[in-house]
């Protein structure tokens, strides 16, 4: 009896390992089987152009929906009725790491003749691409399409920037018309080319 006893106790411990070794391969087979996946590439979108596109040169207001055709991401602009005075337009490529961005530039003017100018960036993250020369300032910016900006100012002018998901933005006006920035980024909306809406 008691060699049965002790039998049936080596066996059960064989058959209790024989299990827990085949539910460790079950488990080691299912995590090699259903391995994390890479995350999703960004969207080609975000990633810089290969090769450089032709420049845009734009001189009549009319005619800014090929400037927003040329450009893989909404572009800053001033709202009908904001009283600025359209001046120019260009879209161009610019070295960014990976390839080509796009920078679309459009001047603009106040009634009083101050000058405007309007950026527009391509990819969001090429922050190398604003215009340099500034220091940041301590004040509270302007939110531009619901983004969180950034002031910084030099001598002679003022630079709000704000990134949204697709580019990144940038006014820069003369200092004389700090006290309006509130009142001209209000002013400002983001256009797309009809193809892409």
């Amino acid at each position: 009896m008691a060699g049965g006893k002790k039998v049936r106790k080596v066996l059960l411990r064989i058959v209790g390992t024989v299990l827990a070794i085949a539910v460790m391969a079950l488990l080691a087979a299912s995590l090699i089987i259903a391995k994390p996946q890479d995350e999703d590439p960004a969207p080609a979108a975000a990633r810089p152009f290969t090769n450089a596109s032709p420049a845009v040169t734009i001189e009549d207001e009319l005619d800014l929906s090929q400037l927003f055709a040329a450009f893989p991401a909404p572009v800053m602009s001033f709202m009908g009725g904001s009283g600025m005075t359209f001046v120019s337009a260009t879209c161009a490529d610019a070295a960014v790491d990976g390839g080509f961005g796009r920078v679309a530039t459009l001047n603009w003017q106040t009634a009083e003749g101050e000058p405007v100018r309007l950026r527009s960036i391509w990819p969001a993250g090429a922050l190398d691409l604003l215009e340099g020369g500034y220091h940041f300032m301590p004040y509270t910016s302007p939110a531009l399409f619901g983004s969180s900006s950034v002031r910084m100012e030099n001598d002679q002018t003022v630079r709000i920037h704000a990134a949204t998901d697709q580019a990144l933005y940038e006014v820069l006006l003369p200092r004389a018309l700090s006290p309006e920035t509130g009142n001209i980024c209000r002013a400002l909306q983001l256009y797309a080319s009809e193809a892409r809406e």
